[in-house]
């Protein structure tokens, strides 16, 4: 599994698992958070590029849920290879998730920089709504091209 299959994997079952874990308050939103920095053998980087590496992940997330079913999922990560030749990859998003089931994310999802953290190297920022079609609007340099060139040394 790559690494943001990974990344929203866990972020929805994360929203998925608080949602389902208590009853909705007609007060206000129940608001549930956490953080966690986690080490890992980064079969990302193995796959796309050969080179072996281990890579320190934080991710902080926020999860509102409200009384009509919806939700907003906040998330910020980042992801700091050992490997210095490997670009760090950032990325903050939110997710609003409506009582029909629609899903829209907002935000900058990726962003690669040198590992000196001052050069951009791409750059995914914008709005997703998905539905029965997928609506893109903004900047999505990574949608259909080959990674290799951004990640690998």
């Amino acid at each position: 599994m790559n690494r943001r299959a990974l990344t929203l994997a866990v972020a929805v079952a994360l929203a998925l698992g608080a949602i389902s874990a208590g009853a909705v308050q007609a007060a206000g939103p129940v608001r549930t958070s956490d953080s966690y920095t986690d080490r890992f053998f980064d079969d990302f980087i193995l796959e796309l590029c050969g080179v072996e590496t281990f890579t320190t992940v934080t991710e902080r997330w926020t999860l509102k849920e409200f009384a009509d079913g919806s939700a907003i999922l906040h998330v910020n990560r980042e992801f700091i290879p050992d490997d210095p030749r490997i670009p760090i990859e950032r990325g903050a998003g939110t997710s609003l998730f409506a009582p029909d089931g629609t899903q829209t994310a907002v935000g900058r999802p990726t962003q690669l920089f040198a590992q000196d953290g001052h050069r951009l190297l791409l750059l995914d920022a914008g709005r997703v709504v998905f539905g029965d079609e997928i609506t893109i609007r903004g900047h999505v340099e990574s949608l259909g091209v080959d990674l290799a060139p951004y990640y690998c040394p």
